[in-house]
């Protein structure tokens, strides 16, 4: 089993820093695998294939393996999986002394296969729904929302239209090194198995309680929920039930692994094409709720301030750059940023001049003189409700973000 040779060397290195001794592992050809001396590895180990055939631990003496080239006296003992001999395991020393830690380092190694295993099955069923959930969201035709519907009933799933699903989206900082820290025990490809393998089962022990519920890894630091919302509940407690889940999730991954998550709520919807519907909200609400300052990292797709972002993040691309262009004189001043962050406040305040000099620790005319100045600069009268619109908008989609000085 090729996973072995994956893992050897780890354990090898990991176990010797504990029990003291030399150890390695051959493979089920017995060629070293694993070893405390590197320059071991690569070699055939002849006695290994004895172990292997009498699936039994077997001592070796020094005048035992006087004879043999790169044989060295101890304990050999074969690792053994699903009642199969996959390696051999070897302690070096004399066997008196090494024989009590044989059963121990053979358990735990056989124990790291099992784990091993059991996430390369994880991973396997993993990829299967991510394979399709990838083709599902993208764009399909009416013939091919039928083999998906029938793909799903394979995997468990129902797609039918009298199911109400909606999508979270969440962003988890991944990369984040004190998590990694914590698996520096294990050789780097099982770690960051093991890494977002945990963070699935985390997002699924937190946000999934129905079969039909689909959760799986969109992209490095993303993973999506197709959430499944029972009959017999109201939207309203639904939410509240998955607000409560999810704010105790973000806290667990604070705290234990010190992960910052961002999630989003698409819209409700029924069938393929409202799977693929909140989906897209949901992605659309993830960017606009990250440029907000909401200090909930919580964003739903119909609340007011997302949706206000998501229309300023979707202009269309010459109306944003005609915007912008107008504006020019304005953007590129040196004041645009405290000037800026001076309007959007003001817009905030409901265009209340008292109110926002109150937010922004201004005097009344020292904010009156930077309307003016803006309104010198763009011509725009900031009194004036469509052309705040305007300006807001341009300063939504300016490259250069409003950030008060």
């Amino acid at each position: 089993m090729n996973f072995l040779e994956d893992i050897s060397q780890t354990i090898v290195e990991n176990t010797n820093k504990i029990i003291g001794y030399p150890i390695s592992i051959m493979n089920d050809k017995g060629y070293i695998i694993g070893s405390t001396d590197l320059n071991r590895l690569g070699n055939y180990h002849e006695f290994s294939m004895d172990v292997l055939e009498k699936k039994d631990t077997i001592y070796y003496e020094s005048d035992d393996v006087k004879p043999f080239k790169n044989v060295l006296p101890g304990v050999g003992t074969p690792i053994i999986i699903n009642n199969k001999p996959i390696g051999v395991l070897g302690i070096i020393g004399e066997p008196a002394e090494v024989e009590k830690y044989a059963q121990l380092v053979k358990s735990h190694v056989e124990l790291m296969c099992h784990e091993y295993l059991k996430i390369e099955m994880n991973v396997l069923e993993s990829k299967t729904l991510n394979n399709f959930i990838h083709y599902l969201l993208n764009d399909i035709n009416t013939e091919e929302s039928g083999y998906i519907i029938r793909y799903g009933r394979m995997l468990g799933l129902n797609l039918e239209l009298d199911i109400r699903r909606i999508c979270f989206l969440i962003e988890i900082d991944m990369l984040s090194d004190s998590y990694f820290k914590q698996q520096n025990t294990l050789s780097e490809n099982f770690a960051w198995q093991i890494h977002q393998d945990n963070l699935l089962n985390t997002v699924k022990n937190y946000l999934s309680d129905s079969k039909e519920d689909m959760i799986s890894l969109l992209t490095l630091d993303q993973f999506i929920v197709i959430k499944t919302i029972r009959p017999d509940e109201t939207f309203e407690l639904f939410i509240k039930r998955m607000e409560h889940n999810m704010n105790e999730m973000m806290q667990y991954l604070k705290t234990k692994f010190d992960l910052t998550t961002y999630i989003s709520i698409g819209s409700v919807d029924n069938g393929i094409e409202g799977i693929k519907r909140s989906y897209h909200d949901s992605f659309e609400a993830l960017i606009a709720g990250k440029k907000t300052e909401l200090s909930s990292k919580i964003y739903h797709y119909n609340d007011l301030d997302i949706m206000l972002e998501v229309v300023a993040n979707s202009l269309p691309r010459y109306l944003s750059d005609r915007l912008t262009r107008s504006l020019d004189n304005f953007i590129k001043h040196d004041s645009y940023r405290a000037l800026s962050s001076t309007f959007m406040t003001y817009c905030k305040c409901n265009m209340n001049l008292s109110e926002t000099a109150r937010t922004l620790f201004l005097h009344r005319n020292s904010l009156v003189y930077r309307l003016d100045k803006i309104k010198e600069l763009t011509s725009l009268d900031t009194a004036n409700f469509e052309h705040c619109l305007l300006l807001y908008f341009a300063i939504k989609n300016s490259r250069i973000e409003s950030k008060p000085k």
